[in-house]
């Protein structure tokens, strides 16, 4: 667990919350009013998190200086029940037969030929390890493909190499 910096606490309503990352997983949120958002940020990223600050939903009412841990992150407390990862979704795992996280949807924000998902799961074996679970539907029709966390690393660099190569060939809207 990771300890979070402690925001300033004023007490005037909120207009801004925080998202606090570590290693790309949203852990916590901290709420702050106008005059505390740049400290807070600031802070935060001095700790080593990054933080994003959004917008807050006109029906949200926290007041300055309020956080919101999520249970699954790593900022969390450990968690009472040792048998799950701190990522899974403790969700019917023993039915399922496998811990998983919650799934993570590849959204474009555009119409797509697919539907895909990722997720975290792991096997309730005690010496399974964590694999990356991604799931494409078109229609009916459904396909799963798992990967070890060392294959979905590998697999992160080379999309990232050939999203360069795809960037370094596209010219106004025209392939070279």
């Amino acid at each position: 667990m990771r300890t979070l910096p402690t925001p300033p606490a004023c007490g005037e309503p909120a207009t801004v919350r925080i998202e606090l990352y570590t290693d790309d997983s949203l852990d916590a949120c901290a709420y702050t009013c106008p005059a505390h958002t740049i400290h807070v940020t600031a802070v935060v990223a001095k700790a080593g998190m990054d933080a994003h600050p959004v917008g807050m939903a006109p029906d949200v009412d926290r007041p300055c200086g309020y956080v919101h841990v999520f249970p699954t992150g790593t900022l969390a407390d450990e968690p009472t029940d040792q048998g799950h990862p701190r990522w899974c979704d403790r969700g019917d795992c023993q039915r399922r037969g496998q811990h998983r996280s919650r799934a993570r949807h590849l959204d474009t924000n555009r119409p797509e030929a697919f539907i895909v998902d990722v997720a975290l799961v792991q096997a309730l074996h005690p010496a399974a390890e964590p694999m990356v679970a991604l799931t494409s539907v078109e229609g009916s029709a459904a396909a799963s493909l798992l990967l070890s966390v060392g294959q979905a690393r590998v697999l992160r660099y080379r999309l990232a190499h050939l999203l360069d190569v795809a960037k370094a060939t596209h010219n106004g809207g025209r392939w070279r």
